[in-house]
Parts: C-alpha cells; structure tokens; sequence
C-alpha cells in the first residue's frame, strides 16, 4: 500500500503559528501504519510533529527575538524527537552518527537560546563552568511593525516545511529520515533568516547565524550519507538580505572526506535507545 506522510495545514486565527495544524498520518488508517514495517517510526515522527505543532502555536508578544525563541524552541526539539526515531529505527551507520549531532546540537541551542531572554536552561543542558552559560540579553526596543513582519515571514517559512515535509513513505527508514529532515532544518534556516532580519537583540542574532551554519551542514552531511546530490549553489546563509551566494561542498566519494566534516561527537559510535532494533 502507498502511504504518504502529509502535514496538512489549518489556520490557527491569531496564534503566532498561524498555518500550523499539522494532521500527521490523517490520511492513512491505523491499520495500515501498523501493518506497514515502517509504521513505528512514521508513528513516532507524527508524534514528534504534533507536537510541534502543539509547542509552537503561541500568540506573538511583539517582541521578535522572544518570540522567536518561542517559535525555535518546539521546532528544535522536534528535530530532537525525529533524530531519536532515526537512532531507534535506521540502519545507515553515517546517518546514526549525524542524528546524534542533531540530538547535541538542538539540546545546546535550546538552551542557549532560553539564556539568552533569560529563561531558565533545559534541565538537559549542562554546563562544564559558569562562564559556560551565556548571559541573558539585555532587552532590545522593537521598531514599529518589526514583529509583524518576523511573525509573517516565521509563517510562511512554516507553510512551506509542512509542505515539503508531505513524502512518500519508500519503506526505507534512512531515507524517509532525510527526506523529512531536510525541509525540517531549511525550516529553521528560514526562521532564523527572519530573526536576523527583524530581530534586535546582538546576542540572538548570533545565535540565529550559528542556527543556520549548524543546519546547513547537517543537510549536507544527510545528502551526502545516502549519495544524494548536492545543489549548485545556496545564498548566503548570515545575511538578511542579500545577493551573495556561496557553493555548496563537491560530493565527495571519499568516505573518509566525509567524516571529517563531522565533529567529535559526531565520530563516536551510534548510541541506540533502549529497546532499539
């Protein structure tokens, strides 16, 4: 049987996350998800997604950079739930290894960010010294309709992830991962565009830049893990606006080329959750 992984959209009136109704497998009847021998990890992703979805669907405080942080936090811990699917279920060693930088990563720019507006740190995050944790911004003054405009931009960069997120179920855990994955973290690139467009705060800004530095490389690292094709070129990812672009890395047949793009954690040898096939 074909099963496609939709996230339909739904208005949400005034919320922040207008557009965000995520219906997960509406489309396919329980029966069919089971009997599917992808079914446990589709079930989770559409957990993960709902929610997301759930988290997300906060009204906007005019303040660009709180909410902001509001809208990412959800949408990171999403990529969280997903990357453990893939730890759960997958099978492709490389892709083991990039979900558990995908794990590391979010958790740290989660708290991270909550530092930064001065909200208390995930209890997962753990800071070697004090001098560790950032300290939190201090208040911006938001320029008249700034928030507006990230709230619209936050939207539509929402729509189009739920849109691009819709694949075929191939029945290939390691390549569903990645087929959703990747317009999952375009997603945050494309938020985190819009905080340094229209937010205030330095410190949130330099958050969003690294945000969008992370995500690009793990895309790139998933593409190449299952022999995809890079794309040309992608615009310059720390710019608000601007023309210039940069060219995304040759793929590399060289195994070894690959690895050494990842970072330390991510060289360590997959940890699988308890009760993992």
């Amino acid at each position: 049987m074909e099963m496609k992984v939709r996230f339909p959209i739904e208005p949400r009136g005034l919320l922040l996350a207008v557009g965000l109704g995520i219906g997960g497998l509406a489309c396919v009847s329980p029966a069919a998800v089971a009997a599917n021998a992808e079914g446990p990890f589709l079930a989770l992703n559409e957990t993960a997604m709902n929610k997301m979805m759930a988290g997300m669907a906060v009204k906007p405080t005019r303040d660009a950079d709180r909410d902001f942080v509001a809208m990412m936090v959800p949408h990171h811990q999403g990529a969280i739930d997903m990357a453990q699917a893939e730890l759960q279920f997958g099978h492709n060693q490389k892709l083991l290894r990039i979900a558990q930088e995908i794990v590391v990563e979010q958790l740290q720019e989660i708290a991270a960010m909550r530092l930064a507006i001065g909200e208390p740190a995930s209890p997962t995050w753990v800071t070697n010294t004090a001098h560790d944790a950032p300290a939190a911004a201090t208040p911006q003054k938001a320029a008249p309709g700034s928030d507006a405009a990230f709230v619209s931009g936050s939207n539509a960069a929402m729509d189009k992830m739920m849109t691009d997120m819709a694949v075929k179920a191939t029945g290939d855990v390691d390549h569903d991962f990645v087929a959703m994955m990747v317009p999952h973290h375009q997603g945050a690139i494309d938020m985190a565009q819009a905080e340094l467009q229209y937010g205030h705060s330095p410190q949130m800004k330099t958050i969003a830049q690294e945000i969008i530095v992370d995500q690009m490389q793990e895309i790139t690292l998933m593409r190449l893990a299952l022999g995809e094709p890079l794309p040309q070129s992608v615009s310059s990812p720390t710019q608000a606006s601007s023309g210039a672009t940069q060219h995304a890395p040759a793929q590399e047949s060289d195994a070894n080329q690959t690895q050494m793009r990842m970072s330390a954690a991510m060289q360590m040898a997959p940890t699988r959750p308890a009760g993992a096939h």
